[in-house]
């Protein structure tokens, strides 16, 4: 049995390692511009959250705001970057 937690911060480490290739931004670009938006971290921080390790969820709107995409694709509720509605309505995933 797999824990939706931690399979929901896994989905949501690899989406920001994947939508800061596909904007083809390195981590200390990406480091950069969380700095101006007042969220402090250093390169090894982004790495490790991009592996899955010291994800800080409280950090996602700045996240998406750098990242041009919503919070909802962060997290694995759509696949589309720009969608802030889920694919599937929250309560009717399956199991």
């Amino acid at each position: 049995m797999t824990d939706p937690i931690a399979e929901r911060q896994w989905v949501c480490a690899r989406r920001l390692r994947e939508r800061r290739l596909q904007l083809s931004l390195t981590q200390t670009e990406l480091v950069r511009r969380l700095s101006c938006r007042g969220v402090n971290l250093t390169n090894r921080t982004l790495s490790a959250m991009e592996n899955g390790r010291g994800l800080d969820l409280r950090r996602l709107p700045e996240f998406a705001a750098v990242l041009s995409c919503s919070v909802t694709y962060l997290l694995g509720l759509t696949a589309d970057p720009l969608r802030w509605e889920p694919d599937v309505p929250l309560g009717s995933e399956s199991p």
